[in-house]
């Protein structure tokens, strides 16, 4: 022990700044990404009932599990995930760990939300935050180590791969595979070795087992390889082959052939997925059209993707001209296929999710403008990063009732202080006002230790290197999912009866299609033993004292010394506007003994 600690002082003292650079920016983005918690989609739960069946039941069967999700495939009386495998088959070993060491801190097996953010944050967060240090890399000789830093972390929190750095979907995971594999290749071009084009070969098969539409992707860099020698190809492919013999074997065992996969059993989406190829027909120009600028398009949320078509001056550099021709070519792939997919946007979604394997390459573009755009593209970026900031604070999955999910959902839900879970919350007991002020000082604290990294070089070490170490404190404290979230109960007295309490309460009003409707939501929290149901229910009065509505969950379980979030929605219909008072209590179901209740401090005001 004593030897690995003097080890790791020589290796950090030896570290020179671009190194803990590195290292701070990881920190920052773990920290970022581990800190919301989203509630699990569908599309979420259909990968973790797989790896639940093949841990707990050794079977790619989700017999027991498919009740929490509509993604699943029905076929010989059977129910399986209509996902490609790999999310799963990676999660198993993320999953063991969690079950070991909620063990180890005494807890229960973890329940299913705990699973999907723990899965999340190995796959998709720690994904993200490589890919953004590959891009750093990537782009460093051609940019510069500034220009390049900035991209990247404009690519890392200001584009949809924010959100989705939070959540267990095959985006984040598949496309930090395929742009690894890109980086290797080019790495190969550089710096010709043996294994590099076998394992970018591998990892681009990972991407495909994870998300089989990145196949596009994948075609292109096999005319990458092949343009850098046979010898290349031939280890490339070589590297993809056994993960392609997975992909297929596992349709084969599961569907009854290597070519069919699940989504042509699904039947939440027959209908859709009868249509051309699994629901790809021809590209549309009006898809296109909302892709880019809609409501939820990739422009009009991160409008600094918009200058990508100027990365072609770089053409004219014969060092990078390859690359930026690949560039290109999977942008205008992606693209295209996207816009002939019948269900464009998949959803509940924070945006163009299926465009998400392209994105690191238009970012490349977008480095590679002329460096005149670059204040211009800064302010484009710090835009763009506001609005990611806001949906990942309180829900990136904004369901398809909001048209316009920025000005209907996030900055209502922000301003109202609805934000997502959160360790800070689940662990610490934090309100709102001191979880949003922690993750903005916290970030900015970050962000501002990465721009003096590049000062003087005694403070930009210094700077550099300490902020790093903050910043891993407090993904530890606030980010880690490792054990499963549990209070830290620190003078919580014991008691074997329930002590619970309504800590926070608060709503949201909105107008949705038209349409009036209220979030409600209570966070509770119970320093005492615990309950197999409650009935937690909300209610609004009007000002006269009249119920004008009320409704409950009415099984709710509440854990021994625990904390959780409770949420509702209330459409007002014809109720009239003016001001209501509202409330939250938690009930015993049957004897409808009182455990707590509460009137809130605040009104809702309904508009007409």
């Amino acid at each position: 022990m004593l030897r690995a600690v003097v080890a790791a002082r020589r290796w950090w003292s030896e570290l020179d700044v671009g190194g803990r650079r590195q290292l701070l920016i990881g920190a920052l983005l773990l920290f970022c990404y581990g800190f919301f918690q989203q509630e699990p989609a569908w599309n979420e739960y259909s990968r973790y009932d797989l790896v639940q069946a093949l841990v707990e039941q050794g079977t790619t069967r989700i017999d027991s599990y498919h009740d929490n999700t509509g993604d699943a495939a029905f076929y010989l009386g059977h129910w399986y995930s209509d996902k490609a495998p790999g999310s799963a088959l990676l999660g198993v070993p993320v999953y063991v760990a969690l079950v070991a060491t909620a063990r180890l801190a005494g807890q229960d097996v973890p329940q299913e939300i705990q699973g999907v953010q723990a899965l999340a944050f190995v796959e998709s967060g720690v994904a993200t935050m490589l890919l953004v240090l590959l891009l750093i890399r990537f782009l460093r000789p051609f940019v510069g180590e500034r220009w390049a830093t900035a991209v990247g972390l404009a690519y890392g929190l200001g584009s949809i791969a924010f959100p989705f750095a939070t959540m267990f979907f095959g985006h984040a995971t598949s496309t930090a595979f395929l742009f690894a594999a890109f980086y290797l290749l080019h790495r190969q071009k550089l710096r010709p070795g043996r294994w590099a084009p076998a394992v970018a070969g591998f990892l681009a098969g990972l991407a495909v087992l994870v998300e089989v539409p990145v196949v596009l992707g994948v075609v292109a860099l096999v005319v990458y390889a092949a343009y850098l020698g046979r010898g290349v190809a031939a280890r490339f492919a070589a590297g993809g082959i056994p993960l392609a013999l997975v992909l297929v074997g596992y349709n084969w065992l599961t569907f009854g052939s290597p070519l069919s996969i699940g989504y042509q059993f699904s039947p939440t989406f027959q209908g859709q997925n009868e249509q051309g190829l699994i629901s790809i027909v021809w590209p549309q120009l009006s898809t296109t059209w909302d892709l880019l600028l809609g409501p939820r398009g990739l422009i009009r949320l991160a409008p600094w993707f918009a200058l990508a078509p100027l990365g072609l001056v770089a053409l004219r550099r014969r060092e990078v001209r390859f690359e930026v021709l690949l560039a290109v070519v999977i942008c205008a792939a992606f693209l295209t296929y996207n816009s002939g997919a019948l269900n464009p946007f998949g959803g509940w979604t924070p945006g163009p999710r299926y465009l998400m394997p392209a994105l690191p390459f238009a970012a490349v573009l977008v480095a590679l403008a002329s460096p005149a755009l670059r204040f211009f593209t800064a302010a484009l970026m710090v835009a763009a990063a506001v609005v990611f900031f806001a949906a990942t604070m309180t829900m990136p999955n904004a369901p398809e009732r909001f048209t316009d999910p920025l000005f209907e959902l996030w900055l209502p839900s922000l301003a109202a202080g609805a934000l997502a879970e959160t360790a800070a919350w689940i662990r610490w007991g934090l309100d709102w006002l001191a979880i949003l002020a922690l993750f903005v000082v916290a970030t900015g604290f970050g962000l501002l230790a990465v721009a003096l990294s590049f000062g003087r070089e005694a403070l930009a070490t210094r700077a550099a290197g300490r902020a790093a170490v903050v910043l891993v404190a407090l993904a530890l404290a606030f980010s880690f999912p490792f054990p499963p979230l549990a209070p830290v109960a620190i003078g919580w007295a014991a008691q074997a009866g329930p002590s619970i309490s309504v800590v926070e309460l608060g709503n949201r009003p909105a107008i949705v299609a038209g349409d009036r409707e209220v979030e409600l939501w209570a966070r509770v929290e119970n320093r005492g033993g615990a309950l197999a149901a409650t009935r937690t229910q909300f209610t609004i009065w009007r000002a006269d004292g009249t119920i004008v509505w009320s409704a409950w969950y009415g099984a709710v379980p509440v854990a021994s010394r625990s904390r959780q979030s409770i949420s509702m929605t209330w459409q007002p219909g014809d109720a009239p506007p003016g001001t209501y008072t509202y409330g939250f209590a938690v009930t015993d179901p049957s004897s409808g003994v009182d455990y707590a209740s509460v009137v809130a401090s605040n009104t809702i005001v309904l508009g007409p």
